[in-house]
């Protein structure tokens, strides 16, 4: 067999570049089913966020409006 680019072979150089294409392929499908599976949160869960504003106190004592069922991270409490 005779080696070209890198030190690899024809079949060795297609096979790399076609595992590559997949990865890159299959990752941009999976992050696009990701995104829509568990980012975006429904409309009715979004429309329910928004009329339910909680104020939130930091482990500094700043108080700040959050409109998200979940505490951020850092607070000491958050107002039902």
């Amino acid at each position: 067999m005779q080696q070209g680019v890198f030190g690899m072979t024809a079949a060795q150089w297609l096979t790399g570049c076609a595992v590559i294409l997949a990865t890159v392929v299959c990752g941009a499908a999976s992050a696009r089913w990701a995104e829509r599976t568990f980012v975006r949160p429904p409309e009715s869960a979004a429309a329910d966020n928004t009329t339910h504003t909680r104020t939130c106190i930091t482990l500094t004592g700043k108080r700040f409006e959050w409109n998200y069922p979940n505490p951020p991270f850092g607070t000491l409490s958050c107002s039902e």
